[in-house]
């Protein structure tokens, strides 16, 4: 005879939908604690770096020069607020003012335990300087240093989706987006997509005199370099690692690696299948890679990470490559329990 505990044992039928994302969710709880707050608060600041370097040579590979341009960074801080994944806040600039008018970045990003997203969008135009060059010998390396340089414009808008396979051992919130704990050290391989529209319009005769000829009024500036402007696409797959080193209690140490292979596509060009499309100065290999230190009590928290992108292009005699820096820096608090864990009364 049955007994009325055996009678009682009906579990709720879940839909396939929520059992899915149950099983995606899921965590193991000896590695990670899910952040049991729904806000948080907290004060942030950051910086953005950027460099431009345009390199060219000879159609035989000889004499070749490369010029590196920069934009001033500036610093932002402000106060955010979040709500789950989703951030909004305010940000001033307190870096130099000669960048308000003429550049403009956007950086946004979602973590979650399972995909992550970021997007960037930077527009700059004649804000640049010149940081360094090569190829026209030491005297002028040395004296070109941060002169200002008002001959190029810049676009960029570039979006990059991953995946995270170990995600109920390895938390990549909890190093990115304040919201949970490792517990425990560990790592997990990363599977992405990126895609990626750049612009570049460039004057070359806004150049310093003495990069362009020289005392005798010779041509000093190889022909490669005499371009006036790029439009492309980069459609590109990476696969990389990340580690959370769980060095102290409530602490980690994040470093992700993320090598990338792209393909070009200059504007105007059709992407055919046949064998155009593995032509090597078509293909470019690029890096994403990120890095976080995070001290995290589930209600306190402060830390500072680093997103380092690099944008490649090359054709025939002349690449670009366009490196982009985001590091940031915060403090806060989280709040407002979720009922889950609120104790029962």
């Amino acid at each position: 005879m049955e007994t009325p505990a055996d009678t009682l044992v009906v579990p709720s039928k879940l839909s396939g939908w929520k059992r899915l994302l149950n099983s995606l969710t899921e965590v193991d709880t000896n590695y990670v604690r899910t952040n049991p707050y729904n806000m948080q608060a907290m004060a942030y600041s950051d910086m953005l770096f950027n460099i431009y370097r345009l390199s060219g040579e000879d159609d035989n590979g000889e004499n070749p020069q490369s010029i590196s341009f920069s934009p001033y960074s500036k610093i932002q801080v402000g106060p955010y607020i979040a709500y789950s994944i989703i951030f909004l806040g305010y940000t001033f600039n307190i870096g130099h003012k000669e960048t308000s008018s003429d550049r403009s970045n956007i950086f946004f990003s979602v973590y979650s335990p399972i995909i992550g997203l970021d997007y960037y969008y930077q527009k700059g135009e004649n804000n640049y300087r010149i940081k360094s060059v090569s190829g026209f010998g030491d005297p002028i390396n040395e004296r070109i240093k941060n002169t200002a340089f008002h001959g190029m414009n810049t676009y960029l808008k570039s979006f990059n989706l991953y995946y995270v396979f170990n995600h109920k051992r390895f938390s990549y919130t909890a190093a990115y987006s304040q919201s949970g704990q490792q517990l425990k050290s560990a790592g997990s391989f990363m599977l992405g997509f990126s895609s990626t529209k750049q612009k570049l319009d460039f004057n070359y005769l806004a150049l310093p005199d003495y990069l362009l000829t020289d005392e005798a009024g010779n041509n000093l500036l190889n022909e490669s370099l005499k371009i006036s402007n790029i439009n492309y696409r980069n459609y590109s797959l990476n696969i990389g690692y990340s580690y959370n080193w769980a060095f102290v209690k409530n602490a980690l140490f994040n470093i992700t690696i993320a090598p990338s292979i792209g393909y070009n596509i200059n504007k105007g060009e059709k992407l055919e299948l046949n064998s155009n499309l593995f032509k090597y100065k078509s293909i470019n290999f690029d890096l994403i890679s990120r890095s976080a230190i995070v001290w995290n009590t589930g209600r306190f928290y402060a830390g500072a990470s680093c997103v380092a992108h690099t944008y490649g292009y090359k054709k025939a005699s002349f690449s670009i490559l366009n490196a982009l820096f985001k590091v940031n820096a915060y403090a806060g608090f989280s709040f407002w329990k979720k009922k889950s864990y609120r104790k029962k009364t």
